[in-house]
């Protein structure tokens, strides 16, 4: 909505503005930025939103992180563009891609990284979100696509491996971050990224919350 109205550079300049004041004061330690993962049902939410966003019976597991800038390389190259902008004074700012599912649309995601600015940058890390149990089995080859580290979201986790829906009050019980099959899992991954010279580390509501998770 905001570029339809011809906002581009105003998305441009207060973005830049609001993470070089991040960048800046981090410098010269690695920030590493989350591209824009909301979900349609957020999205719809604000401004304008509901007259580009579908409407879904799941968005938690809908139209949302790395399948969505495969969708709509357009957005997706402005946000690439928006990092080398603020890479130029800050190089210590590195981009994480989220909720990856597949081999295949993380390799369409980096091509398209690739081929804006940001991707002809020195010493660019690109991370990606380990939140979907499919990245227990596929470490090996995101490692083999370049991929320097992975950041495990226990939230997310802890909801596709249990089949528990984070957002329902009525099934609050079964969410449960130290479930042994979330706790084996997140280990398979910190190994499986040792093994293959990736950094990991760990976000989610019990890292948070809880040093003994952590």
């Amino acid at each position: 909505a905001l570029l339809a109205s011809g906002g581009r550079n105003e998305f441009l300049a207060r973005m830049s503005e609001s993470l070089l004041r991040i960048t800046t004061a981090f410098a010269p330690r690695p920030v590493v930025y989350r591209t824009i993962d909301f979900r349609s049902n957020e999205f719809g939410r604000l401004e304008g939103g509901s007259e580009f966003e579908p409407v879904e019976d799941n968005p938690m597991i809908g139209y949302r992180g790395c399948f969505r800038y495969v969708h709509e390389p357009d957005l997706f190259a402005l946000e690439c563009e928006l990092l080398a902008r603020v890479r130029e004074q800050t190089p210590n700012l590195h981009v994480m891609i989220p909720f990856v599912r597949t081999k295949w649309e993380l390799e369409a995601c980096l091509e398209l990284l690739d081929a804006t600015p940001l991707g002809r940058q020195r010493g660019l890390h690109r991370w990606v979100m380990a939140e979907v149990p499919s990245v227990v089995y596929r470490i090996p080859e995101y490692a083999a696509l370049g991929i320097d580290g992975v950041s495990i979201g226990s939230n997310d986790l802890t909801q596709l491996m249990l089949g528990v829906d984070r957002d329902s009050g009525i099934c609050a019980e079964l969410f449960d971050e130290s479930d042994a099959a979330v706790l084996d899992a997140i280990a398979q991954i910190i190994t499986a990224a040792r093994e293959h010279g990736l950094t990991s580390s760990l976000c989610g509501q019990a890292p948070s919350n809880r040093p003994d998770f952590a």
